[in-house]
């Protein structure tokens, strides 16, 4: 089962607080929340521009912001969560039942149900810690924003024009909590309700800041003008957006079962302390799987996003656009070493269609009577995209239907928002 929990990171470290005209970080509750958290964090006050790119400085500020936000939104609806497939299958074969000692997969769905009345429940834990996106190592992103003062009494009477640089370091921890339970309807039919709680801690550190003063009337430029390095952090806990998912057995067979089901995310989450999405979530796929010692499935399925306030590219009232969606697929195996231990391996992707993406390395030329300043800073462009992971775990059966399970997520290319290797562990009955 993929969701994409709310993780998520930054939102305008690149950005200025007017390029948040609808989500107002100077006043009322969006200002305490971690969607704030960046615009001070680099220093960029109300009335400053982030530059770069080929269009206005209060444009390209506002790219920077959404490319941010749906990088975070995006993902966060799509990560891979354990699957309800505890304890091991008894098939009858002419009348007579027969074991399968084979515990299933970590991060998919076996595509046999739980059984009529019967109850699944289970408990992961896992921690993202977040490194790079778009390849871009969030340790060291070049940034560079504007700021206008305007002579006493005068909101159109320009005396000078300070153009800042400077380095953020981004740091971005995700500890995801689930609750799974699963019941089955009839045979053929599960119902499952998935529950996540997040802890999501974000922190800012700005250095080799540099900015320079130019007048309006003489266009002579002053400096380079050190300034300090800047540090915020803050935290955020709660509830995540919930899941629903039905499942239906479509045709079985004494191994072999084809089903298809639907996914419904909420948006129960809290969107601007990135504790989810902010929009609805539509997530059909078909599912196959085979029982044996040596058991493959197979998972193929689309996500479908609804409008977030986290993907506003003019950040205006009404522009709130969906968020980016795309084909998922999962490829793996499981295998029966023992009798009680199964070894899973899984293959498992994410599109992401006509997404913004950043571009950090850009250089902004600012032209001067006294020469002109080279500013270092990111800008945004939009592609469509793959995550690829790699998941392995092992699941353990001590007892009855009672199954303990560890995983390592892998991501295995450099797209999007990226993670070290993501370690999970659960625990999960069949009653």
């Amino acid at each position: 089962m993929k969701t994409r929990t709310r993780y998520l990171l930054l939102l305008a470290a690149l950005s200025g607080s007017t390029a948040m005209a609808q989500i107002n970080c100077t006043s009322g509750a969006a200002a305490n929340k971690l969607v704030c958290e960046f615009p001070f964090a680099t220093g960029v006050l109300t009335n400053a521009n982030a530059l770069g790119g080929q269009n206005s400085a209060a444009s390209n500020a506002v790219k920077l912001a959404t490319t941010l936000n749906v990088a975070i939104a995006t993902q966060a609806s799509q990560l891979p969560l354990a699957s309800a497939s505890a304890g091991t299958v008894v098939v009858y074969k002419a009348g007579i039942p027969e074991t399968f000692n084979n515990l299933g997969p970590i991060l998919t769905d076996r595509a046999q149900t739980v059984g009529r009345h019967r109850l699944f429940i289970g408990f992961t834990a896992s921690q993202f810690v977040f490194t790079d996106i778009d390849g871009s190592s969030l340790g060291n992103l070049p940034f560079a924003y504007s700021q206008v003062a305007y002579a006493a009494g005068s909101t159109t009477n320009v005396v000078s024009t300070t153009y800042t640089t400077e380095s953020t370091n981004l740091t971005f921890k995700a500890d995801q909590f689930v609750g799974v339970g699963t019941f089955g309807l009839t045979k053929r039919t599960d119902l499952t309700v998935i529950v996540p709680v997040e802890l999501v801690s974000l922190g800012a550190t700005t250095s080799h800041s540099q900015s320079y003063v130019v007048n309006a009337n003489s266009n002579q430029a002053f400096g380079p003008f050190s300034n300090p390095t800047t540090y915020t952090h803050g935290t955020a806990s709660g509830i995540g957006d919930i899941v629903f998912n039905v499942k239906s057995e479509l045709q079985s067979s004494e191994r072999a079962t084809f089903s298809a089901g639907m996914n419904l995310r909420a948006p129960t989450g809290d969107e601007l302390n990135f504790l989810g999405t902010g929009a609805w979530g539509f997530n059909p796929y078909l599912v196959y799987s085979y029982l044996a010692k040596f058991s493959p499935h197979a998972k193929i399925g689309y996500q479908w996003n609804t409008a977030s306030d986290l993907n506003n590219p003019n950040l205006v009232a009404g522009g709130d656009q969906d968020l980016p969606g795309g084909a998922q697929y999962d490829i793996g195996a499981d295998w029966a070493m023992q009798r009680r231990w199964t070894l899973a391996l899984d293959l498992l992707g994410n599109q992401f269609l006509n997404t913004p993406r950043l571009v950090p390395g850009a250089v902004v030329s600012i032209a001067t009577a006294s020469g002109n300043i080279q500013l270092a800073t990111s800008t945004s462009g939009s592609s469509s995209y793959w995550i690829n992971n790699v998941g392995t775990g092992v699941k353990w059966n001590p007892a009855g239907n009672l199954v303990i399970s560890a995983n390592v997520l892998t991501q295995i290319n450099n797209n999007g928002l990226r993670s070290r290797p993501t370690p999970l562990v659960g625990i999960s009955y069949k009653f």
